[in-house]
């Protein structure tokens, strides 16, 4: 099974964007210039769920698939 990250910087981003009614892509890609070089956290699904956003790990995978919700990265086996 993989498990997906989400940078925190990102995630911060797109809760700002949509409690403000913007568009969270460019909110998040924004996000992405800002933090170049710089160390960067990342979350998973339960630090997601610390950030305030509680869906199922099932319903995030829809929102990504329908582009609603920032898409996560897995880190390569380390087999």
């Amino acid at each position: 099974m993989s498990v997906n990250f989400w940078f925190e910087h990102v995630v911060d981003a797109y809760l700002k964007a949509v409690a403000q009614g913007r568009d969270w892509r460019s909110a998040c890609a924004d996000a992405e210039q800002a933090t170049k070089n710089q160390p960067v956290r990342v979350l998973t699904h339960k630090g997601l769920r610390a950030k305030g956003i509680t869906y199922s790990r099932q319903h995030i995978a829809r929102r990504v698939a329908g582009k609603t919700f920032p898409k996560p990265f897995n880190l390569p086996d380390q087999t």
